[in-house]
């Protein structure tokens, strides 16, 4: 393997033959390079995916009232199911082994005044932890604390269009706008995190001041954010649990599903996860086809080296060389020439995708790359790569015998 006067007798075959090796090494470098390439760009789709329209504690379940669409215990189809504080902590107290947070909302339009303007508007009540569960980012001032809860405080956080609605050119935190009959103080103003304008026109309150506000203890949905770390089937499993749960607690049909939604964004992780792994699977395909057709032509190289150097060959056996130094030296060949070409396919493939960067970030591609594991599979695959490509050709060689080869013309 480390004998020099071989490594010398391999190079000089390869430089005799300078065109024929590039052009038979250029397919495998092309074949790692498109593989690579995919791979990483596939990495950064899922990546720039999930940025869009998943952040992290956002595998969310949420539930809220219909109305029912079937009787179901002596009760009548067409029901307006409302959900109440008791289904909150009902929820919040049967499974806490499995929540991180779970908070209920109490959704409102209403009209929001000052002394410029007036117009009507959604406003929700909610608590502190629903900061964590939107798509919504501060960009002024601070959300809802504990504090107002605790206070039942007229505080509001506003949308940034809600902000240039009612102070134009203005910082609008600690202003006052009227929401119905009371008066709120700005606290807060945040942007949609997508860019969507309705959002941008939402109101949020503390979840206790609107139960007082409005004297009710009817809630609008309740949102469950899983424990980090639970698994998509494992949300699935609680989503179900929830539903069976709640249906029965307002008699509703297990099979009925207009009466109550429960809503599961893992599913939707779970669809894309499938997806994805769709198109992983075609990724390795076209890799693959490359990969194959790259190690058909190393393997088609090798036997016109083989054709070539036959009285060599059986010269070699004359004098004694064994079958299995001739086998070694034609697979050292075809490996040495697979390894240096992929190794350019491999290193060219990487610098592309790792300078990416963002500038893919319009087609939902973002932070592309490929792991350092799936490089060195990638290596692993171009070592097997040129041993199969060789194989055959250097068994042919390890067979001829002295006496025919030294009568080939």
């Amino acid at each position: 393997m480390f004998d020099v006067d071989r490594w010398r007798e391999i190079w000089s075959s390869i430089s005799s033959n300078k065109l024929r090796t590039s052009l038979s090494g250029l397919t495998i470098a092309l074949a790692l390079f498109v593989f690579i390439t995919l791979y990483g760009l596939g990495n950064g789709l899922q990546n720039g995916f999930q940025k869009q329209f998943f952040k992290s504690n956002s595998l969310n379940i949420s539930v809220s009232g219909g109305t029912t669409t079937e009787p179901y215990k002596g009760f009548k189809q067409g029901r307006t199911i409302e959900l109440d504080v008791k289904d909150y902590n009902f929820i919040k107290n049967s499974f806490p082994d499995q929540i991180k947070y779970v908070i209920a909302t109490i959704a409102k339009s209403d009209t929001i005044r000052n002394a410029s303007n007036s117009g009507s508007y959604s406003i929700t009540g909610v608590y502190p932890e629903y900061e964590s569960m939107i798509n919504e980012e501060i960009s002024l001032g601070r959300f809802i604390n504990k504090k107002d809860m605790d206070n039942q405080a007229k505080s509001v956080v506003v949308g940034r269009l809600v902000a240039q609605d009612f102070f134009p050119n203005q910082v609008a935190i600690g202003k006052y706008l009227q929401i119905g009959k009371s008066m709120y103080q700005i606290v807060g103003v945040f942007e949609s995190a997508d860019g969507g304008d309705n959002a941008d026109r939402a109101l949020y309150a503390p979840f206790s001041t609107f139960r007082t506000v409005y004297a009710t203890d009817k809630v609008s949905s309740i949102i469950i954010t899983p424990k980090d770390g639970i698994s998509l089937p494992d949300i699935s499993k609680l989503a179900d649990a929830i539903d069976v749960n709640m249906k029965g607690r307002h008699n509703v049909s297990p099979d009925d599903y207009g009466g109550l939604y429960v809503r599961n964004a893992a599913e939707a992780m779970e669809d894309t996860n499938q997806f994805f792994l769709i198109l992983t699977i075609i990724v390795f395909i076209i890799g693959g086809g490359s990969l194959i057709a790259g190690i058909v032509s190393i393997g088609n190289i090798m036997v016109f080296s083989v054709k070539e150097r036959t009285k060599e060959i059986g010269i070699r056996k004359a004098l004694g060389a064994t079958p299995w130094s001739v086998l070694s030296l034609i697979l050292q060949e075809s490996i040495l020439i697979t390894i240096i070409f992929g190794a350019v396919g491999i290193a060219l493939a990487a610098l592309v995708v790792e300078n990416i960067g963002d500038s893919l970030e319009d087609y939902f591609i973002y932070n592309p790359g490929v792991e350092t594991n799936s490089l060195i599979t990638a290596c692993v695959i171009l070592f097997v790569a040129g041993t199969v490509s060789g194989f055959i050709p250097a068994l042919n060689a390890a067979r001829i015998k002295p006496i025919d080869a030294l009568r080939d013309e």
